[in-house]
């Protein structure tokens, strides 16, 4: 007996509907009411329809679905590292008729990312990624734009809870920071004090690392104390300028940990102020960096896998949009890295 190709049209006359509105349920785009759209895949689902991959492909490459993927400070070399997983997943990508527009921030304010997602929701996108800013301005135009055209977004390197958002990609940032609190705690068994450096506000990661890190050593390691923190650097200049003026005016503490930007500037800071024993725990393998590892400035970095962080949104989306696989998990976490002098 020959078998019936289940096709949209099946499932249309099966539904009640029209094959435009199993079309929309079937590529996850807006215009279908809730009770529609799960009675036409479940339908879907009992019928054993198959998507046929080949035509899709076909019709893709004659009408591209573009993903949109916005990068923080695009002079960064870690955001460049992201940006190359983002190219490579594009080039891998190109025959299925997936575009990626990929627009690097000069810098990490919260005007300048709206007007991009704004630009680019411009452009017919069918996802958007991008390293979000926590504020509610950005919140808001990404839930607008979720809500009001079906874009699906994905946060990567940093999160945004409040997003209605796919899933995230990046490291598991609070336990990066347990991680870096079990690191100083070996480098001070004694106990000692501890300068915090820490990133911008509006950058959930970094919050989320000094949150892990003051949790560990207050469970564990009590005798390592932060003396002093340091909010909302940014750069290395802010860096260079406040950990000078500290050391300048206090006892040197025995250790510092930034938990985002600003390596290249404590190094200065330390290297003018004669203080190579101070302890120094960090994160990511940029340039200055390495440099710092091999001198003997830096004791550990913690890396998060930037290239994976650019590659794997795309590739999941693709998977999203092409085969209609939701992720299997919120948090997709690229792995964590321990790095020294010896394995830099």
């Amino acid at each position: 007996m020959l078998l019936r190709s289940v096709t949209i049209r099946v499932i249309a006359d099966a539904a009640g509907v029209s094959r435009g509105t199993v079309d929309k349920v079937l590529n996850d785009r807006p215009g279908v009411s809730t009770p529609v759209r799960e009675r036409v895949r479940k339908l879907a689902a009992e019928l054993g329809y198959k998507p046929n991959l080949a035509g899709k492909s076909l019709a893709f490459q004659k009408n591209p679905l573009r993903i949109g993927f916005i990068l923080l400070k695009g002079g960064d070399p870690f955001f460049q590292e992201i940006r190359e997983g983002v190219d490579q997943a594009a080039l891998e990508l190109a025959g299925f008729g997936i575009e990626v527009d990929c627009r690097m921030m000069a810098g990490a304010s919260v005007a300048e990312q709206v007007e991009c997602i704004r630009a680019l929701a411009r452009e017919h996108l069918a996802a958007l990624v991008l390293s979000p800013l926590d504020d509610p301005a950005v919140a808001e135009e990404l839930n607008r734009l979720a809500a009001g055209t079906g874009i699906r977004i994905v946060t990567c390197n940093t999160d945004l809870p409040s997003a209605d958002k796919l899933c995230f990609v990046g490291q598991p940032l609070r336990k990066s920071g347990r991680v870096a609190g079990d690191l100083m705690a070996k480098l001070l068994p004694r106990g000692g004090d501890v300068l915090v450096v820490s990133g911008l506000t509006q950058i959930k990661a970094h919050r989320d690392r000094l949150e892990g890190f003051v949790e560990v050593l207050a469970e564990e390691h009590p005798g390592v104390r932060i003396v002093h923190t340091i909010h909302d650097v940014g750069d290395d200049g802010m860096s260079h300028r406040a950990v000078a003026a500290y050391l300048s005016s206090h006892p040197a503490p025995q250790a510092i940990y930034l938990t985002g930007l600003g390596i290249a500037g404590v190094g200065r800071a330390l290297r003018e102020r004669g203080r190579p024993e101070i302890r120094v725990v960090c994160y990511d393998r940029v340039p200055e960096t390495v440099a710092l590892l091999k001198d003997g400035i830096i004791d550990f970095t913690i890396t998060q896998d930037p290239f994976m962080q650019g590659y794997l949104p795309v590739k999941l989306l693709f998977d999203y949009l092409f085969n209609g696989n939701v992720p299997a998990t919120k948090d997709l976490y690229t792995r964590i890295e321990i790095v020294t002098r010896e394995n830099v």
